[in-house]
């Protein structure tokens, strides 16, 4: 496995208006591993997802 990092993330928030969808969050994959994103409707994957391909703006991280 390769240490060059493909995502790297460190202590994302997104709120929509006074709704927070994703709190707080650090993420670090590294060049050619697989990941998954898992949780109940609502958990914000769909968020994380926008803001790391950089479909939807970095708020704060």
């Amino acid at each position: 496995m390769s240490t060059e990092s493909a995502i790297d993330c460190r202590h994302l928030t997104h709120r929509y208006g006074k709704f927070t969808a994703v709190e707080d969050l650090s993420l670090h994959v590294h060049t050619g591993e697989t990941v998954g994103l898992l949780g109940p409707n609502g958990a914000g994957k769909t968020t994380v997802v926008r803001v790391l391909t950089t479909l939807t703006p970095v708020q704060h991280g």
